[in-house]
Formats: C-alpha cells, sequence, structure tokens
C-alpha cells in the first residue's frame, strides 16, 4: 500500500470530493439552490433596498430572472424627453446561466471541508461554513443587481460615467461575478476550520502533519513543575 505524504492525501480526497460536489450540484442541488436563493434575495433585498420583497426578484418561463431594483433617479429633458422625468425603480434580465454563479460556491465549500482530515471535526465547520457562504452568495447577489441597475439607469437616461467612476463599476462588478465566487469557499473554509488552517500551514511550512495540533501544556503542571525545581 502506497504511503502516501498527508497533503498528498488531503489533495485527492479534496480533488475527489470537488468532481463529486459539483456533480451533484449540476445534477440535484441546482434547481433547489435557485430555488432558495430566489427566496432569500427577494427577502433580503426587500430588506436592503426597501419595497416589497416579493417584487425584487420574479423568475421567468425561460429560466431567466428579472429584477425590479429600487433606484430614485431624475432624468433630465433632453431631445429624447422633452420634460425631466423621476426614475423609482429598474427593472433588467438576467439569463439563468449567470443566476447559477451564486451558487457555485457551496459545494466547492464542502468538497474543502470534507477534504479535511477527521470526519467527525468537519461537521461544526461545515454547518457555520454553509450558513455563512449562502449569506455571502446573497450579497453577492444584491451587489450585483445594485451595479446593473446602476449600469442599466445611465444606460436609459443616455449619460455616461466618468473615467474613475466607470473602472470602479467594472471593478466591482469583476470582482462579484468572476472573483469572488471563486475565492470565498477557501477563504471561509480557513476561517471556520481550524485543524484544516493549521494542517495547511504547517505542510506550506514543509513540516510532518501530527496527528492534531499542539496544545499548550496544563497549568497545573506547569505549577508542579516549579514546586519541583524550589524544592
Amino acid at each position: 500500500m502506497l504511503n502516501l505524504k498527508p497533503q498528498t492525501r488531503f489533495l485527492l480526497r479534496g480533488s475527489a470530493l470537488l468532481i463529486g460536489m459539483l456533480s451533484l450540484w449540476w445534477f440535484a442541488l441546482l434547481t433547489p439552490l435557485l430555488y432558495g436563493l430566489e427566496g432569500a434575495g427577494a427577502i433580503a433585498g426587500g430588506i436592503v433596498f426597501g419595497g416589497r420583497s416579493g417584487e425584487l426578484i420574479r423568475e421567468n418561463p425561460d429560466g431567466s430572472w428579472t429584477f425590479h431594483v429600487p433606484l430614485e433617479m431624475t432624468l433630465e429633458a433632453g431631445p429624447a424627453r422633452p420634460v425631466a422625468q423621476q426614475l423609482h425603480s429598474i427593472d433588467f434580465d438576467m439569463p439563468r446561466t449567470d443566476v447559477i454563479t451564486f451558487t457555485f460556491s457551496l459545494p466547492v465549500l464542502w468538497a474543502i471541508l470534507l477534504a479535511a482530515p477527521d470526519l467527525r471535526r468537519n461537521l461544526r465547520p461545515l454547518a457555520i461554513g454553509t450558513a455563512l457562504m449562502a449569506a455571502a452568495e446573497i450579497a453577492l447577489l444584491l451587489v450585483f443587481a445594485q451595479i446593473e441597475a446602476h449600469k442599466a439607469a445611465r444606460q436609459f437616461a443616455g449619460t455616461e460615467a466618468g473615467g474613475f467612476e466607470q473602472w470602479v463599476v467594472s471593478f466591482a462588478d469583476y470582482l462579484v461575478v468572476t472573483v469572488l465566487p471563486y475565492a470565498l469557499p477557501f477563504v471561509i473554509a480557513f476561517a471556520v476550520h481550524r485543524d484544516l488552517r493549521w494542517h495547511v500551514f504547517q505542510w506550506g511550512l514543509g513540516e510532518a502533519s501530527p496527528a492534531e495540533p499542539p496544545s499548550a501544556p496544563a497549568a497545573p503542571l506547569k505549577k508542579a513543575r516549579r514546586r519541583a525545581k524550589q524544592g
């Protein structure tokens, strides 16, 4: 039997679990997760943006989502509008292929945490990490909706953002859609799982990994040693 290093076993377990979790997500969990994201996002959006929560997100027959984002904006008078108009909300559609980005992080987090040594110690971090990751996905969805609403409002008004403002909006959009959904599972996994964090740092230093992280000597033992020296 091969005597594999702990970090090698972790990588093999993690790779196998990642393939399995992503397959389970795609074939069985995607629809329930989208349903839960729609409901939770609508409730959270109603609190953040105001208005009735049921109006924020609506699923269309083709699977796309329509967002109704409250947004107060004055449209100045111009050739296309003889008089100024007050804008109270923005509607825009989001394809299903883009919506599923905000459910991708959960199976990745599960694979990382379940790959950590000692399965029994992984259950509590798994529960806490799942709650944090779900909250982060909802927050990313709402930030994305706000960014897209502002972009749509400017397009509707026929105005362009300044160079710096446009860069900030583009960078925020890039982070929310392309970076954070893939990076946050690792950040949250290390944050909630102390043993995993300790093992990975020890492997990074090239040191052998004991069965569990070292613990500080008990206080009574220190006192006994001091008494022995005094005697």
